[in-house]
């Protein structure tokens, strides 16, 4: 697995600006919500959500660390988004969390073939906030440490164009389909696609289709990642048809991986407007798309509902 910067640079100056910065490199505020931050020499790689009660499934929590150490990452900074109000500064369920964490990281390497570790864990409650792994009072107070109202990190995530969501399903909106009707319209569109594709029987008819809408698909996904494109219902039905073939699909994924596209725009367009199952190859591309520039909650989104529409897309299962 190949990554990319993931966002437009922020300068971050300490735990409380990647704390801050967090909600804007997830897409949403987390709530209750455990966050793996990814690093790679001092740069972000990916970020990843669990909810806080996921935390008593290790192998959900070690599934996820390898996956982040496969994607580049090399040292894990974990925040504990929870607004019951800690007891003594750090708070008496939290106190083996960091061992616990460390440990697990340290399994996950070994499981993946890395050295990698956790940097800190950090508690966030009700407006504070705690370093777990540090005992000094000097540098930690048992009240923890405020976080400021309107910090610069904040304001430079917004003029990078970065949003945060209200919460995870406002994020997972982004990827809501369309109007019922508009997809049930799109089944005779669908239809002739697939007589279209039937057509080519032969081996050499079938890469000449192939190499068609891969070219389509590529000039397609260029425009959409610089410019709105309203793409005429039966092109969409003929890319839905086109990426269940697993060679076009596979080139399309190559593309982005490879930095030719970024291709979302398009992904998310076909996603929304095709109806199941061949919505699953759009949505794993999006999904694949945004684990890679480190938006790991809506790539789980995304993967999540191709899985739905298609239980047996296991390209998917790569981001789970």
């Amino acid at each position: 697995m190949t990554t990319t910067d993931p966002t437009p640079a922020l300068r971050i100056s300490g735990p409380a600006d990647l704390l801050q910065a967090i909600p804007y490199l997830l897409g949403f505020h987390p709530a209750r919500s455990l966050v793996l931050v990814g690093l790679a020499d001092a740069r972000l790689v990916v970020t990843a959500r669990m909810d806080v009660d996921d935390l008593a499934d290790e192998a959900t929590l070690r599934h996820t660390m390898a996956s982040m150490l496969r994607g580049g990452a090399r040292t894990l900074v974990v925040a504990v988004f929870d607004d019951d109000p800690p007891a003594s500064g750090t708070g008496p369920a939290w106190q083996g969390l960091p061992a616990d964490l460390r440990s697990r990281c340290a399994e996950a390497g070994v499981a993946v073939g890395v050295a990698a570790d956790v940097a800190d864990v950090l508690l966030v409650a009700r407006g504070r906030w705690w370093s777990l792994r540090c005992a000094d009072p000097g540098c930690c107070p048992p009240e923890g440490h405020e976080l400021p109202e309107a910090p610069p990190v904040v304001a430079a995530a917004t003029y990078a164009g970065l949003v945060a969501l209200p919460d995870r399903d406002s994020l997972g909106a982004l990827l809501d389909p369309v109007a019922d009707t508009d997809r049930e319209a799109m089944v005779p569109h669908l239809a002739a696609a697939e007589r279209e594709a039937g057509e080519a029987r032969t081996p050499v008819l079938r890469r000449r289709w192939e190499l068609r809408q891969r070219r389509a698909l590529l000039t397609a996904a260029a425009a959409a990642d610089s410019r709105t494109v309203d793409l005429d219902v039966a092109v969409v039905a003929g890319f839905g048809v086109a990426l269940r073939s697993i060679p076009v699909r596979d080139a399309m994924w190559a593309a982005a991986d490879g930095g030719r596209i970024d291709g979302r725009p398009l992904w998310r367009e076909l996603a929304r407007r095709l109806p199941s199952p061949y919505d699953a190859a759009p949505l794993f591309l999006f999904g694949w798309g945004s684990w890679r520039h480190g938006h790991g909650a809506l790539a789980n989104i995304a993967c999540d509902r191709s899985l739905a529409s298609d239980p047996a897309y296991s390209a998917a299962d790569l981001l789970l």
